[in-house]
């Protein structure tokens, strides 16, 4: 790579790392609240939404993210629905990281000691109340690794964008490559996920000490 082909690229570089910063910030966010939603209604013991919501979380735990993507950016359009390649991207995301995130959330609730539900139940306090006041709070908190530790990977999943035609990163090393055929801009776009994430386990680890401190 000489100094003249890193100029050209550099514009797609930093699209390219601006869709990916974009895509995992919005990805995460849907996903948690999503799953954080999944987990809640779960928690309820309604019967029969409890079973979709297993079933669901199976079927989406177990199929490919790649296949979801695929399903929703070619399939949507042959039933008439047109929407960007990015909504597709972070649509495909939620649906399968959000189904992971539930049963994290699930794990924790059941992990909330049966003391703590008994006595906001002796208090008046209805299932609803119960999951909202007492143990999805309770249950966030103990579930903040495994909460960080999965955001990560949908960090990760960004770089699936490419194969629905999306520039972040790992399609401007594409681009670049297919180009000049030159592997230097996979070193490069390696180097900033390497970046990305060192900064996001500072982060994580702050969030981590606070939840800590206020146990």
């Amino acid at each position: 790579m000489n100094a003249t082909q890193f100029a050209v690229w550099m514009p797609t570089l930093l699209h390219g790392l601006w869709v990916t910063v974009y895509a995992s910030l919005l990805g995460i966010l849907f996903s948690l609240v999503f799953g954080a939603v999944l987990a809640s209604l779960r928690a309820l013991e309604i019967g029969w939404l409890s079973w979709i919501i297993k079933i669901y979380t199976v079927i989406f735990r177990n199929v490919p993210l790649l296949v979801v993507m695929y399903f929703i950016f070619y399939g949507l359009p042959t039933m008439g629905l047109h929407i960007s390649a990015i909504v597709c991207g972070l649509i495909a995301i939620t649906l399968n990281e959000g189904a992971f995130v539930a049963e994290i959330l699930r794990g924790a609730i059941k992990n909330v000691r049966r003391g703590e539900v008994e006595a906001a139940e002796s208090l008046g306090l209805n299932r609803f109340q119960v999951v909202r006041h007492i143990t999805f709070p309770l249950a966030v908190r103990s579930a903040v690794p495994a909460l960080l530790g999965q955001s990560s990977i949908m960090i990760k999943d960004t770089s699936l964008f490419s194969m629905i035609m999306i520039i972040d990163l790992t399609g401007a090393a594409s681009q670049y490559y297919s180009k000049y055929f030159d592997p230097t801009s996979i070193w490069i776009v390696g180097l900033i996920y390497v970046l990305i994430f060192l900064i996001y386990s500072v982060i994580g680890r702050q969030i981590e000490r606070r939840v800590q401190v206020r146990r």
